[in-house]
């Protein structure tokens, strides 16, 4: 088995530019829901290369042109199946860090995810399916889709709401870790956003009787969190950020918020664990006479994975040659790997450093994951491929994920991964028995309508 020769044709021809479009996204890091810059670099490298009408959109406002762009869309050919490959261009905030191998901060955000990985992978994937597709008269149709928020947990659902996913047979992405590359599910958990905001009354320290306190309701209701943990099942995870708490300490604050992350294994299981924190929050204003506000700011639902074309793309991955890293790649990640760790030396086996290989396919993993990409899966069988383009044993959302998804470190783990997805893809078109099974194996899941999931009190507000 070997990759087909177009895919590889034009990855021989064009990887230097993919790359470089990745490090200019990478460059210029922008948060969830405002990648301009990233959506019209990424719909220029479209247009240059077999998708002149790739649409510059903003998520959750239809699938049309807009002036304010977030995401970018673009099509190729007819009829079905339709295989949508997707990425994603947000970055989080103060992540900012030079592609050094050492701490190397610089203010504002960064791509501490990989998503300008995630955008090559997607973008490197649909321009060489394509070519092979033209060259070799493959019938389908193919969505390239570069989505906006996947940090800020809405981009692909906004785009579900316009219709993206609707008329897909698949939905495929990469994702890069500090792992070998894979293409087994995760258990994907629910995952909410909630704000709460108190109210009260100011008073200076000296008549604090005067006063209403909105932080003590804030910490009022941590505490009563933190209670509540020994009451939910094991499943259930949470994490809190108080985001105002005041002035000044001579000043009673009449107003104070704090941040949510909800986790758990079932949308049923975060809409009950919403409803207690809810009570621990209730409690907390009546306690200090304060008016409580709260809502959802965002919502990941349970991610139905699809274990058929997974294994699609395993075979896929076989067909794809393992990466190749430089010596000075190699001393590159050794650095940075002592730099993190406080090690005198890194692991000798390159394997240990900069995983290239493949995972052998053994079904669902014991691992968790929370992404929007679960959103896609409530629409057609979804797969979301992970591993490769970082060090082995080194944190997520960290500086140094920022520092190798600005070098080659990363960008070869994404150009691998994308020439799995085309290949994966490329194999998926006429293959009617393993999209049949694919179907068959989605509504054996008896997945809930996607208007139910995001119902009150699930559906984000803007908050």
């Amino acid at each position: 088995m070997s990759l087909n020769k177009w895919i590889k044709e034009w990855y021989d021809l064009y990887e230097a530019e993919l790359d470089e479009m990745m490090h200019d996204i990478w460059a210029h890091p922008e948060t969830g829901l405002k990648n301009g810059y990233a959506a019209k670099r990424a719909a220029e490298f479209a247009k240059t290369h077999g998708f002149p009408d790739a649409m510059l959109m903003r998520a959750g406002q239809g699938i049309k042109p807009s002036d304010n762009p977030n995401t970018v869309f673009a099509t190729y050919g007819e009829g079905k199946p339709v295989i949508a490959i997707v990425g994603e261009l947000d970055a989080l905030p103060g992540l900012g860090q030079s592609d050094s191998p050492y701490k190397d901060e610089i203010e504002g955000a960064g791509h501490g995810c990989g998503h300008n990985l995630i955008a090559g992978s997607c973008m490197g994937a649909a321009c060489a399916l394509r070519y092979a597709m033209e060259k070799e008269g493959v019938k389908g149709t193919l969505k390239l889709v570069e989505a906006p928020g996947e940090e800020v947990g809405r981009g692909k659902s906004l785009l579900a709401f316009d219709g993206m996913w609707s008329d897909c047979d698949a939905c495929i992405m990469w994702h890069p870790g500090s792992a070998e590359f894979n293409t087994e599910p995760q258990h994907g958990l629910c995952m909410m956003g909630v704000n709460f905001e108190f109210h009260g009354k100011t008073a200076h320290a000296t008549r604090p009787w005067a006063g209403r306190s909105s932080l003590d309701a804030v910490q009022l209701m941590n505490m009563g969190a933190e209670f509540l943990r020994e009451h939910v099942t094991k499943d259930c995870i949470y994490h809190y950020q108080i985001t105002n708490g005041g002035m000044a300490p001579n000043i009673v604050p009449d107003f104070a918020s704090v941040k949510y992350f909800l986790r758990s294994a079932s949308t049923e299981t975060t809409k009950d664990l919403l409803r207690r924190v809810v009570l621990c929050a209730q409690g907390a204003a009546m306690q200090t006479e304060t008016e409580l506000d709260y809502g959802v700011i965002f919502l990941i639902p349970y991610f139905y994975t699809n274990d058929t074309l997974s294994k699609k793309l395993y075979e896929a991955s076989l067909k794809v040659p393992d990466i190749e890293y430089t010596e000075e790649e190699i001393q590159w990640a050794k650095d940075l790997y002592k730099n993190y760790f406080g090690a005198e030396n890194a692991p000798e086996d390159p394997e240990d450093l900069l995983p290239s290989a493949k995972k052998t396919y053994e079904g669902l993993m014991k691992e968790l994951t929370a992404t929007d990409a679960s959103d896609m899966s409530y629409f057609c069988p979804t797969a979301h491929v992970h591993g490769g383009g970082e060090i082995k044993g080194l944190p997520g959302h960290h500086w140094t994920v920022t520092a190798c998804s600005g070098t080659q470190v990363g960008m070869k783990g994404a150009v691998r991964a994308g020439k799995v997805l085309a290949q994966g893809a490329l194999d998926l078109f006429g293959d009617e028995e393993t999209i049949a099974k694919m179907w068959e194996e989605f509504h054996s899941l008896d997945i809930p309508a996607y208007e139910d999931v995001y119902s009150a009190p699930m559906k984000p507000e803007e908050f």
